[in-house]
C-alpha cells in the first residue's frame, strides 16, 4: 500500500488533530475523508447519536444491531471502525455508553447505555 507523507507546523497538526477528534476519528481517516470528498454514516460520533436516540438506560447493542440494514461495510472495516468506536466511546463519552462485553464468541462488542 503506497504512503504519503506531508508536514505541518504545530498550528496546522494541533488544528487536523482536533478537527479529527471532533469526528471521532483518526487524522489519516479525516484526510481521507476530506481529500477524497468521503461521507461516511460509520463514525463514532454518528453511532453514539444513534444509539442515544434508539435506546433507553440499561439496554444494550452491539454495531451491527445499532445500524441495522444500514450495517454494510466490510468485515475488516467493521474491525477498524469497531475500534474506533471503542476508544471514542472511552475516552469522550463513557458517562453516556459503556463497553459491556464480548458476545458472539468474542467476535462483537457489546455496549450498554447508562
Amino acid at each position: 500500500m503506497p504512503t504519503v507523507k506531508f508536514s505541518l507546523n504545530d498550528e496546522y497538526f494541533e488544528k487536523l488533530e482536533e478537527m479529527a477528534k471532533e469526528e471521532g476519528i483518526t487524522i489519516q481517516d479525516y484526510i481521507r475523508n476530506r481529500l477524497f470528498n468521503v461521507t461516511t454514516i460509520f463514525t463514532p460520533v454518528e453511532a453514539v447519536n444513534r444509539a442515544l436516540k434508539k435506546y433507553s438506560s440499561g439496554e444494550t447493542f452491539t454495531l451491527p444491531e445499532l445500524y441495522g440494514d444500514d450495517w454494510t461495510i466490510e468485515r475488516g472495516v467493521a474491525g477498524v471502525f469497531g475500534k474506533q468506536f471503542f476508544k471514542f466511546v472511552e475516552t469522550e463519552c463513557s458517562e453516556k455508553i459503556k463497553f459491556d462485553k464480548m458476545v458472539n464468541s468474542g467476535r462483537r462488542a457489546q455496549y450498554k447505555i447508562v
